[in-house]
């Protein structure tokens, strides 16, 4: 369920839940998530110099996630690597969670790529699902949330050096 929104998360864990319930959980989630996991928070070894490559390289980048935008952009900056970004969306940005292609489609439109010339990279399944739906290019890492290869994405890779030769190689030719 990693990737959906709190609601639908909570809802499908608890079927009756009233919608004043999935709220209630969804702000209490949210408040412990503040005082704990964003503080806790760290990238993964080799973020930093993927993200500064692919910037070097004159890639556009964007971070799409279930996650409020404002959030993410605050644990990004926070870490160090939010000016390699140049845009931060989460799931309040768009009408439609992923696996729904609409995150993809806002990040190609707001970062001015074509379908064609884009990536998705992730570690889920709604990631890669969200990915294709768009018509985008998709990687699956592997050491995030899904540790075994996607067969719906198009390239799985298991360090940082081969997604580095992966996005970098394609943009090459």
């Amino acid at each position: 369920m990693t990737g959906l929104p709190l609601e639908t998360i909570f809802r499908r864990s608890w079927p009756d839940l009233s919608d004043a319930g999935a709220a209630a959980l969804r702000d209490e989630y949210r408040a412990i998530y503040e005082a704990r996991a964003i503080p806790a928070t760290r990238l993964f070894r080799g973020a930093r110099a993927t993200l500064r490559a692919f910037r070097a390289a004159g890639l556009r980048q964007a971070t799409v996630t279930g996650k409020r935008a404002a959030d993410c952009e605050r644990i990004l900056r926070g870490l160090g690597v939010g000016r390699e970004l140049d845009l931060f969306l989460g799931g309040d940005s768009v009408e439609r969670p992923k696996p729904a292609p609409d995150l993809a489609l806002a990040a190609l439109v707001g970062l001015g790529v074509d379908a064609a010339r884009a990536v998705v990279i992730g570690d889920t399944r709604t990631d890669i699902g969200m990915g294709r739906a768009a018509g985008v290019r998709t990687i699956h890492v592997l050491w995030g949330y899904e540790r075994r290869p996607l067969p719906e994405a198009d390239l799985a890779v298991g360090t940082w050096p081969a997604l580095r030769r992966a996005v970098l190689g394609s943009v090459a030719s």
